[in-house]
């Protein structure tokens, strides 16, 4: 293909970006290649790039590469359409059930643009992934069962930003991973393949074998870079052939072994290559047997060499800040596991929420009827059915009966409500008063970003008061935290009696309640407003137990300078998470909070 006409309108890059930005597009070039050679042997490929023109001069290479243009299916296709189902016309025009092809089986022996992988709904992964593993798509439902090929080359477009990704499930099941991002359109350059390259490359790839010393190879370095997938192994090897018969190298050359280390298996890494440990040698008195067995160490220690000599090669490809990576990588899998406060239960709902299928309802009930879904289930009955019509209206009417009538289902967030319940009494130190307040604001900010409702409750003295009844007012909620006064006794029964009624009324509502309880533990007023220690400490017991009766998920931060006995105490009769904060910052509490599951 011809180089794009707008690289001579760029400025020019300083010479080392323009050559590493070149050796990016030679490698994106040879991966796309790859995918017209391997097709689904290879699974397919993650395209990590925003949409703009190198991504779609890459997309226009590949087209050139294979013999039809890639179909672009988008990441929200729904299950009916993806699987196929009935078809109504014709199942309406014959009075039985017709089949309808899915859009997996229509792709059969193509390649398909996954668009927005990174949005990729979870109840719609496992049909990818099944089509992906196995080459077929089957269908059972609305009285028809078929199976279909579906032997599918997945182009998962990813344009996810921070922490969004595809499913991990299908990120394992796409043998080649290119981020186009970092190259600049000034770098694309003219093919280096052509179409004869591709095709002599298909024709030899059933012909090729792997040695096994190269496939033992392969596997330890894997096995180093913390990759231990059998699939991904798979894809190597068939990578590591079709790369041997385009470069007309062997397996074991730099020219192959370089770009699968930095296509394969450097974006699915989970840890730096480690060379293997020296074995002890066994001291040998005699010396024949020393010579009997030479000829065996020097082939281990070959084979040691060997792998040594591959590891050098990987650490020589690994980018300078791959730790970074690593861990930016850990760090985002931990978030999206562990979110918190951004959305409350899922509950059903009869008018609106996100589609979760259907189910034979009345819609006198007040659900919405889904009519396709209706009509498929009376569809193959309409022929029977007008042979049965003994009223003297028309035969060409349609026919159903309330036992076809299907409604939607849908699933909504509950809105959720995280109350702070902050001790203002003497025992907490201004610091950490000063701290608790910084982190809650911090915290205030998260849940407003995720429309997360915020309630206030303080309590000193004798009693324990709600100063903000649940509220998105981020205005409002700093405002009133910040004229937040301390010092006094700590009413910790009143306090966990406030936490429970106000969490009670916010169920009541149908959003979902959780609750941070900031305090040193030091209960020292009873109930009914007595100052006792041993009462005090009894009734917060007795209350924290009626509140744990609830299982509403709440953490119980121990703002004490030294982790306290009766703050643990208190948070095993809550039944909450306990978190001692000794000389903690406000950022810190802000950070541990936010990656508990307590929304």
């Amino acid at each position: 293909m011809p180089m794009p006409a707008s690289n001579a309108l760029l400025k020019p890059l300083s010479p080392e970006a323009e050559a590493e930005a070149a050796n990016a597009w030679h490698d994106a070039e040879l991966a796309a290649a790859l995918v017209a050679i391997l097709r689904h042997k290879a699974g397919g490929i993650r395209v990590c790039a925003q949409p703009g023109p190198v991504r779609d001069y890459w997309l226009a290479l590949l087209d050139s590469f294979t013999e039809a243009p890639a179909r672009r299916v988008p990441s929200n296709t729904p299950t009916e359409r993806l699987l196929g189902g009935m078809d109504i016309t014709e199942s309406m025009r014959h009075g039985k059930p017709v089949l309808a092809q899915g859009v997996l089986a229509e792709c059969h022996q193509r390649v398909v643009l996954l668009s927005m992988a990174e949005r990729l709904p979870k109840e719609y992964t496992g049909h990818w992934c099944a089509a992906l593993d196995i080459g077929e798509v089957h269908m059972a439902r609305d009285g028809i069962s078929h199976t279909s090929p579906a032997s599918i080359t997945v182009i998962a477009l990813d344009e996810g930003i921070d922490e969004e990704s595809p499913p991990a499930g299908l990120i394992e099941r796409l043998g080649l991973s290119i981020n186009l991002d970092e190259i600049s359109i000034r770098c694309v350059d003219d093919s280096r393949y052509a179409r004869s390259d591709i095709q002599s490359a298909q024709s030899q790839l059933s012909h090729t074998t792997v040695p096994d010393e190269d496939l033992t190879r392969l596997a330890e370095l894997a096995a180093s870079m913390g990759v231990h997938s059998s699939r991904t192994l798979k894809f190597a090897v068939d990578i590591a052939k079709a790369l041997s018969l385009l470069s007309g190298k062997p397996i074991s050359d730099e020219a192959v072994m370089y770009p699968l280390i930095r296509l394969v298996l450097l974006p699915i890494a989970q840890q730096l290559p480690t060379p293997r440990a020296e074995p002890q040698r066994r001291e040998q008195s005699d010396d024949n047997k020393e010579d009997t067995d030479k000829p065996e160490q020097q082939t281990q220690q070959h084979e040691e060499q060997d792998h040594e000599d591959l590891v050098q090669a990987a650490m020589a490809e690994l980018p300078e800040d791959l730790l970074a990576i690593l861990l930016k990588r850990a760090q985002k899998s931990r978030q999206c596991h562990s979110k918190s406060g951004n959305a409350g239960e899922l509950a059903q709902d009869k008018q609106r929420g996100r589609p979760v299928g259907v189910r034979r309802g009345d819609v006198k009930r007040g659900h919405r009827i889904d009519i396709p879904a209706t009509l498929r289930c009376a569809a193959p009955f309409q022929t029977a059915r007008a042979t049965w019509d003994t009223s003297e209206k028309s035969k060409t009417n349609l026919y159903i009966e309330p036992s076809d009538i299907r409604v939607k289902r849908f699933d909504q967030r509950k809105s959720s409500v995280m109350i702070f319940a902050v001790d203002a009494s003497g025992s907490s130190a201004h610091q950490r008063m000063s701290e608790a307040k910084g982190a809650i604001e911090l915290l205030l900010a998260d849940c407003y970003s995720h429309r997360t409702e915020v309630a206030l409750i303080a309590f000193k003295g004798d009693t324990a008061e709600i100063l903000l009844p649940p509220t998105r007012s981020l205005v409002r909620a700093k405002r009133t935290l910040g004229q937040l006064p301390g010092g006094g006794g700590t009413p910790m029964a009143a306090a966990l009696q406030a936490t429970h009624e106000l969490a009670l009324s916010v169920s009541a509502t149908g959003a979902t309640p959780s609750y941070v309880l900031l305090t040193d533990g030091a209960a020292n007023v009873a109930r009914d407003g007595t100052k006792s220690r041993s009462a005090g400490t009894e009734d917060a017991l007795s209350a924290a137990k009626l509140l744990a009766n609830t299982h509403i998920k709440g953490v119980l931060v121990d703002t004490a300078v030294r982790p306290s006995v009766r703050a643990r105490e208190l948070s095993s009769a809550l039944d909450a998470t306990y978190l001692p904060l000794p000389n903690a910052s406000a950022q810190s509490l802000n950070t541990s909070i936010r990656t508990l599951n307590v929304g």
